[in-house]
C-alpha cells in the first residue's frame, strides 16, 4: 500500500480509485471491490451467493436467519 504523510487521516490510498484508509487492512479489504474477488460465500445449502466484504455476507444472513444478531464483529471488514 502507498503511504501518505501521517498528518492526514487516510494514510493508505487505493491506487485505482484514490479512496483513503487509516489502516492497511481497510485498503486490502477494499481492493476486492476492484478485483471482483468474492471470498465470503454463504454457507446456506443451495444459496451460492458470495460477497467481496464480510459485512455484506453478515447482512445477507438476515434473509436466511431473520432472528440472527449479525451486528457482532471486529469492525475491520467494511471496505
Amino acid at each position: 500500500p502507498q503511504a501518505v504523510p501521517s498528518n492526514t487521516a487516510a494514510r493508505y490510498i487505493c491506487p485505482v480509485c484514490q479512496k483513503g484508509f487509516k489502516h492497511p487492512s481497510g485498503l486490502r479489504i477494499h481492493s476486492t471491490s476492484h478485483t471482483g474477488e468474492k471470498p465470503y460465500t454463504c454457507p446456506e445449502e443451495g444459496c451460492g451467493r458470495s460477497f467481496s466484504v464480510r459485512s455484506n455476507l453478515r447482512r445477507h444472513f438476515s434473509l436466511h436467519y431473520p432472528n440472527l444478531d449479525t451486528s457482532l464483529g471486529n469492525g475491520e471488514d467494511d471496505g
